[in-house]
Formats: structure tokens, C-alpha cells, sequence
């Protein structure tokens, strides 16, 4: 088996997060460090760089991974290509549409592999619930509402998190990961963005919301405030589809719940959840409709199949009302490291096989950088 030596770039809290789960992968070697800061002081073991440029030139290192704040993405990313390094970048891909299209013609010049760090695809609640989206399960997906309450205790004024110029502010910075999210699972693009935000003060733009129109009809909604106690961050994700309504905790995903219209097919497929257990079940009989006002539809509701639903038009054939919950038994950390280490062995998977579709394409980070921008002005 090789072992792929890989440097990074950046050796904050994540830089040293991502070396604790890479070092245990057998094919894989974090074989240098490059921070012009003092972050690396505690390590010894391994090359440290002061430049990173001198890193890149290395040719020893064959895999980059770029931990730095996003205004450095596309000069340290396409740099490493035309040193001939396969790059991990951190997301976003970039802070403007302009780098974005020459991190995009710098891969295609170079021939180089690259992606970007929207591990949160690689969680195995939202890798189930993408096939089950995509096997047509639970039918369209028509609404989503993502809320993010997040911690600023750990980030002062002076902080480079408030300085768009170098974050691209909280949806570009952050939003981004959700925006990936609705996508991989509704497999739909955006038409419309609307966006508005609240600034506590003129350098300090904390609470951020948006609405997106997707092509097929979905409506999603996106709100994230890094204005609170950390005894209050919570993240969640609401879903409804023709056939579903699905609860999602954690802004790394690790349990929720869901109530489907099934029938014995998808009903097996809910199996694939990670932690699945049912709560209740009900059967779907020949029952006179209750849900409406009285006096809607037509006088032979009554004698309507309920085992045939219509949502938006399509018929569905379902026969049962299926409530449950699922859960990742794992601490979010457990879970976060075994997405960083999936995304790095899909990195090196198409390293060696050039025909393998990435999980998360430079494209598809694009795409979402597109939507933060559109919602920040």
C-alpha cells in the first residue's frame, strides 16, 4: 500500500484536529507543518516550515492540505497545483466568484486532484438520507429550514472571522456547509437568493439569514447567529418532503427523528439509517379523510384509497404512517474524525483512479460559494 505524504497549512485548533485523525491512517503520512505563527512550537517530530511556499516546493510532499483563513484559499491552492501537489482545501473554496473560476482553470491547466471540506457530506446520517432522497423515498423535497446558534465567546472583534476581507463573513465562512447540504440532498439548483443580516457594530456582522429558491421548487431557509453562550449552540435542520418530515440535531449531524408515508419497500430502506428505531406505527385504512376543513373536497372523499396519496400532484402508493428517531452513538468528535479522514481517502481514491467521482466536487463548492455571496450583499 502507499503512503501518501501530506503537509499542512495552517496549525490552528482544525490544523491539529485534522493531524490527530490522518496519523491514523495507514496510507497516510502528515509529513510537515507550515504555520508563520507559534502554533506549531509543541511539535517536533515531523518537518516545520515558516514559509509556506516552501512547503509546496517539497518534493517530498505530495498532498497539500490548506488550513487557512479563506482570503488565502486560491493563492496557496492554485500555487500548490502548478508545484504539482494534490490539494485538500478548507472551506470555502474561496470569498469571491473571481478566485473561485481560477482555483477551477489552475485544476484543469494542471491536471491536478482537489476538494474542498464539506465533510459534513460524508456524516453517515446525511450519507443515508442522500440515498434515500435519491432513490425517491420519501418524493420531492419542498422545504427546508436550517437554524444555527452558534458560540462568540472564542471569537473577539479582533478575531479574522469578523474581517470579511479575510472570512467572507458567516455565509461564506459557515453557511456554505449548509447550502452543500440541501443540494446533496434535493439534487436541485439554486434559482433565486435573498438575503439579509444584522451588525452589532460596524466592523461585527453577527446574524445572517436567507432565502433560496431552488429550480424544482424547493424553498429553503438558512439562519446562523454567532451572538450567544456557548450552553446555547444548537443547530438544526427541518426537512419536509412530498412523503417525510425529518428533524436533524447538530451542525454535525447525530441524531433527529422522522415521520413517513411508507410502504413495505421504503420502509425497509429507513433500515439504513444509522441508529433507526421506531416509535409508532399506524396503518393507513379506507378511513374518511379528517385532516381538512369541513365542507373541502369532493362528497366521495369518503371512499378515497388512503393508501394512495397525492403530494404536488404525484400520486404515491403508501401504507403505513411510520414515526421514529436515529442516532449516531459516537461523541461529535468521533464523528467529525471520521469525516476528515473519509474526505482525505476519497482525495486519494481519485489520485489513483482518475475515473472516481468525488464526493464533494470543486463545482459543487463553488456552487455553494455562489449562494453565500448572493445572500451576504
Amino acid at each position: 500500500m502507499k503512503k501518501y505524504k501530506i503537509g499542512i497549512i495552517g496549525y490552528g485548533g482544525f490544523g491539529k484536529f485534522l493531524h490527530q485523525w490522518w496519523a491514523k491512517m495507514e496510507n497516510v503520512e502528515v509529513a510537515g507543518i507550515a504555520d508563520s505563527g507559534s502554533h506549531p512550537n509543541d511539535v517536533t517530530s515531523i518537518n516545520r516550515y515558516q514559509d509556506w511556499k516552501d512547503m509546496i516546493n517539497d518534493p517530498e510532499i505530495e498532498i497539500v492540505s490548506i488550513v487557512t483563513p479563506p482570503g488565502l484559499h486560491a493563492e496557496m491552492a492554485c500555487a500548490a497545483m502548478k508545484s504539482g501537489k494534490h490539494v485538500l482545501l478548507e472551506k470555502p473554496v474561496a470569498i469571491t466568484e473571481d478566485e473561485a473560476k481560477q482555483i477551477l482553470e489552475t485544476q484543469k491547466e494542471t491536471g491536478m486532484v482537489i476538494t474542498v471540506d464539506h465533510m459534513i457530506r460524508y456524516n453517515p446520517i446525511i450519507q443515508s438520507l442522500m440515498e434515500l432522497s435519491q432513490s425517491g423515498a420519501f418524493g420531492k423535497l419542498r422545504h427546508a429550514v436550517v437554524n444555527n446558534y452558534a458560540q462568540d465567546e472564542s471569537l473577539p472583534a479582533s478575531h479574522w472571522f469578523w474581517d470579511e476581507k479575510k472570512s467572507g463573513g458567516i455565509f461564506i465562512e459557515h453557511g456554505v456547509h449548509f447550502f452543500d447540504i440541501i443540494k446533496a440532498l434535493s439534487g436541485q439548483q439554486y434559482a433565486e437568493v435573498f438575503g439579509t443580516s444584522h451588525s452589532r457594530n460596524e466592523s461585527q456582522r453577527d446574524r445572517v439569514s436567507a432565502m433560496v429558491l431552488y429550480n424544482e421548487g424547493l424553498i429553503a431557509s438558512y439562519y446562523h447567529a454567532f451572538s450567544g453562550p456557548g450552553l446555547f449552540e444548537q443547530t438544526t435542520i427541518h426537512l419536509a418532503y412530498d412523503l417525510a418530515r425529518i428533524e436533524i440535531e447538530g451542525w454535525m449531524p447525530i441524531k433527529g427523528n422522522v415521520k413517513a408515508l411508507v410502504n413495505e419497500k421504503t420502509k425497509e430502506q429507513l433500515k439504513g439509517i444509522p441508529g433507526w428505531n421506531i416509535s409508532t406505527t399506524e396503518s393507513l385504512t379506507n378511513e374518511k379523510e379528517v385532516s381538512g376543513s369541513e365542507g373541502w373536497g369532493t362528497d366521495d372523499s369518503s371512499t378515497a384509497d388512503k393508501r394512495v396519496t397525492y403530494c404536488g400532484g404525484t400520486a404515491y402508493h403508501v401504507e403505513e404512517l411510520v414515526s421514529g428517531n436515529f442516532e449516531i452513538h459516537q461523541t461529535k468528535a468521533e464523528v467529525y474524525g471520521k469525516c476528515v479522514q473519509l474526505i482525505l481517502a476519497d482525495l486519494i481514491q481519485k489520485i489513483e483512479d482518475k475515473d472516481h467521482k468525488l464526493t464533494i466536487t470543486l463545482e459543487d463548492a463553488i456552487e455553494a460559494l455562489k449562494i453565500g455571496i448572493l445572500a451576504s450583499k
